[in-house]
């Protein structure tokens, strides 16, 4: 007997507070929606987006917000639409108790500006991901130009990437572009090859140089093989050369061979 009473109060707390939960959802949807906040977290990045532009988007789209019942709002078109901007790496969207909406963006990391043979341009940030270059946002970054392949013409593609919980679609970038982001990370993760290197250049046999900021040396790369040993030995005769200024007097510093830094006046 006393079981069954057991059940039968647990069946009835649980209709209980399955009925606030469907009164507080219908009391919620007829809230109307007083505001519309945008948080952007920019991640130290220089800034592509911005809460205008993210408005504008949304305007554009046909889509109301502000002074709208909350039931009306299409949450999830909105958060496609705003994670479909080539800028926005990460989007939420959600809805509190007051009928306020608010999207939180983290903003792409931008790494290097690309130019190809033809002159089209894009930026690649931090994890490969291509961009438009944004002409109501001019950025400092690293450019990469020369001899490289079209990028209308270069095909992005749809691959199978391995991980802890299995197999996820990525987009892969072309072999140029795969080469450039590698040796821009590479000269990231080094606070003097970073201040150094401000061009990475294609020159016409493919052979990959290195601009630096200052000085008129050209750093012959040849590719990305051995990138760390190459830039290992770049960084010390920078470091050793500066010593004694004789760096400076040399117009050719060729990495390109192992265990080797070739100099030529």
């Amino acid at each position: 007997m006393k079981r069954i009473v057991n059940i039968i109060i647990i069946t009835l707390l649980a209709g209980g507070v399955i009925f606030l939960f469907v009164f507080a959802n219908q009391k919620q949807n007829k809230i109307i929606c007083r505001e519309f906040i945008i948080n952007i977290d920019y991640d130290n990045a220089p800034q592509l987006v911005t809460k205008s532009t993210v408005r504008q988007q949304v305007t554009e789209a046909g889509i109301r917000i502000k002074d709208q019942p909350v039931e009306n709002i299409p949450v999830k078109k909105l958060q496609q639409i705003l994670a479909n901007n080539p800028y926005i790496k990460k989007v939420t969207i959600s809805v509190n108790v007051n009928g306020v909406v608010k999207a939180n963006i983290l903003q792409r990391n931008p790494l290097i500006r690309v130019i190809d043979q033809e002159f089209n341009q894009c930026i690649i940030d931090r994890e490969g991901h291509r961009m438009p270059v944004n002409p109501f946002f001019p950025v400092r970054i690293k450019v990469a130009n020369g001899n490289i392949k079209s990028l209308k013409k270069s095909k992005i593609d749809t691959v199978m990437n391995k991980s802890g919980r299995g197999y996820t679609l990525v987009k892969a970038l072309p072999p140029d572009l795969e080469k450039i982001l590698k040796i821009a990370l590479k000269l990231e993760e080094d606070t003097l090859t970073s201040a150094l290197i401000e061009q990475i250049y294609f020159n016409d046999t493919k052979e990959i140089e290195l601009v630096p900021k200052m000085g008129d040396q050209s750093i012959i790369l040849g590719d990305t093989t051995s990138l760390n040993d190459k830039l290992k030995n770049l960084k010390i005769f920078y470091t050793q050369g500066m010593r004694n200024l004789a760096w400076n007097n040399y117009k050719v510093i060729n990495l390109k061979y192992k265990n080797q830094v070739v100099c030529s006046k």
